[in-house]
């Protein structure tokens, strides 16, 4: 039987993902389908990057800014989302930077009983230190991933470790054409940092103060540049010192994604510059 073939678009934030995608949309009429954990917030605009509607240039583009802000956006929740998608579109196009869910998608999930209800509230209630020394075999330092993990643990008797060790189940079988965009890393640098500086000018700041305003308490507040606004918006830094902080923490997430990427998906094309034509046949 001829598998569906899907083209998956990975890479560093600023890469010019978004650009090659709607450009091969256009090519294969094509729908974009977004892969970025941040990008799925509705009220994270520009600190996401997501596409305006002039970037789109008339393309479809499914599952972005679809979460609430006070919704975790979890790996499982995007997988449930994009596999009816995936069957149902032709041509889709998956582009984003964020590496687990695009794994997960390609190469599969551990299959981890639901947990009690009961041990998540009591889980919820403890402090991170008291997680820290219940907790056995974990290799996570990230209080959400510590507080699953003995969820995880109290539910089943058995360590998170002893599920991921298990034989992963794919939920969508398909044949996926992988592209990778790594620019030269001075040239990303300066992307990274000439977009943040347009994040601020074209309203930025304003954004994060809106989303304050409806107590998010999900994966949003993990967006690249929330922190350092909010630290600004309470008078604990400048307006300077927030933008210098924002685009080195958005250089070394940059730089943690490529060493992510290359070290978990092994891609079919490598691209060092997204405006060149790909031969994606």
């Amino acid at each position: 039987m001829h598998l569906k073939k899907i083209i998956a678009i990975m890479g560093p934030t600023a890469s010019g993902k978004s650009g090659l995608a709607v450009r091969l949309a256009h090519q294969l009429n094509g729908t974009v389908v977004n892969s970025d954990s941040m990008q799925i917030y509705k009220d994270l605009t520009l600190i996401s990057a997501r596409p305006t509607p002039t970037e789109m240039d008339g393309i479809p583009h499914l599952l972005y800014g679809y979460a609430d802000a006070w919704t975790q956006g979890t790996v499982q929740d995007w997988l449930e989302k994009v596999v009816p998608v995936l069957k149902e579109v032709e041509n889709p196009i998956l582009v984003g930077g964020t590496g687990l869910y695009f794994s997960s998608l390609i190469n599969g999930i551990n299959e981890i009983p639901e947990v009690d209800k009961g041990v998540r509230q009591t889980v919820r209630q403890m402090s991170i230190e008291e997680v820290r020394k219940k907790v056995k075999d974990c290799p996570f330092s990230d209080p959400q991933r510590l507080r699953r993990a003995l969820e995880v643990q109290l539910t089943t008797g058995k360590p998170l470790a002893y599920f991921q060790s298990l034989p992963k189940k794919k939920l969508y079988d398909v044949d996926f054409k992988t592209i990778f965009i790594n620019p030269p890393r001075e040239l990303l640098y300066q992307n990274c940092d000439i977009r943040f500086r347009q994040m601020i000018e074209q309203g930025g700041v304003e954004e994060v103060e809106r989303l304050l305003t409806l107590k998010p308490t999900g994966g949003v507040l993990k967006a690249i540049g929330v922190h350092e606004i909010i630290s600004y918006l309470q008078g604990d830094i400048s307006k300077e010192e927030m933008i210098e902080q924002a685009i080195l923490s958005t250089r070394h997430y940059a730089k943690r994604q490529i060493t992510w990427f290359k070290h978990q998906i092994k891609a079919d094309i490598v691209c060092t510059n997204p405006k060149e034509h790909i031969d994606i046949v």
